[in-house]
C-alpha cells in the first residue's frame, strides 16, 4: 500500500510528558521493547513518535495514548550498560494517529503530519515582539532563580510565530494535560495567546520569589 506523502508509519513511545516541535528531550531506555524500537529506528531514519499517555503506565504494561503527538528524531545515543541507553531527541512535526498496530514488541501507528493552519491568520508583528519580550523576561527569571548570569540571556527566542508558540509552550511548568491542549491547538496564534497567559502567571510568581530571595540574601550581609 502506497501512503500519501503526509501520512507515514512510525514507532510510538507513550510517555507521561508532552514534547513540542523544536524542543529537545533526554530519555533513558531500558525496557526490552523500547531498546528494540531504538535499534530499529537507528537502522532507518531515527524517527519515532512521542505521545502523552491517556491511561496506563510508561513501564511494564500497555498504555492508551492521546491521538496527537510529535515526531522525534534521535540526535545522540550513549550506551550506559548492556541493557540501558541514554538518548537525546529533538521534536520535529506534530501528527495525529490514524491507526495503531501491535504487530511488533512496541506500538506503531499510521500518522498524519498536521500542517500549520495560520496561513490566513498570522499573528501581527507587534504580538510577536511582545511574546518574545515576555519569553525573554521569563528566561531571566528562571536563570535568576538558578543563580545564572542573565544580562545577555535576552534573545534566544524564535521569531517565527509557530516556532515561538512551541518554544513558549515547552518552557511552561504545566500539568501534562494542559500541555497536551497547547500541542493540540491547531492555530499558532491561539497557542501563542494561551501560552503567554500561562507564561505571565509563571513569570510574576518567579519574579516575586526572586525578589524575596534577594531581600533575604542582602539582609543577612
Amino acid at each position: 500500500m502506497t501512503m500519501q506523502p503526509h501520512i507515514r508509519r512510525i514507532p510510538l513511545f507513550p510517555l507521561n510528558t508532552v514534547l513540542f516541535p523544536g524542543a529537545t528531550i533526554p530519555l533513558q531506555i531500558f525496557e526490552p521493547r523500547y531498546l528494540t524500537m531504538i535499534e530499529d529506528c537507528l537502522k532507518t531514519d531515527s524517527i519515532f513518535g512521542i505521545v502523552l499517555i491517556k491511561s496506563g503506565k510508561e513501564v511494564g504494561e500497555d498504555s492508551n495514548p492521546f491521538t496527537v503527538g510529535t515526531t522525534a528524531k534521535i540526535t545522540s545515543v550513549k550506551n550506559i550498560s548492556s541493557d540501558r541507553l541514554y538518548i537525546t531527541a529533538v521534536g520535529k512535526e506534530k501528527f495525529e494517529i490514524l491507526e495503531t498496530f501491535d504487530h511488533q514488541p512496541y506500538m506503531s501507528a499510521d500518522v498524519e503530519i498536521l500542517p500549520n493552519l495560520d496561513i490566513f491568520d498570522e499573528a501581527p508583528n507587534e504580538e510577536i515582539i511582545e511574546a518574545r519580550e515576555i519569553a525573554s523576561k521569563h528566561l531571566q527569571s528562571v536563570l535568576g532563580l538558578s543563580g545564572g548570569w542573565v544580562e545577555n540571556a535576552l534573545n534566544p527566542t524564535p521569531s517565527n510565530p509557530e516556532s515561538l508558540s512551541y518554544f513558549i509552550a515547552q518552557m511552561l511548568q504545566l500539568d501534562p494535560k494542559d500541555r497536551q491542549k497547547l500541542l493540540e491547538e491547531p492555530s499558532s496564534r491561539e497557542r501563542l495567546k494561551n501560552g503567554i497567559k500561562f507564561l505571565n502567571d509563571e513569570t510574576n510568581s518567579m519574579s516575586l520569589r526572586l525578589e524575596i530571595e534577594l531581600i533575604h540574601k542582602f539582609s543577612r550581609q
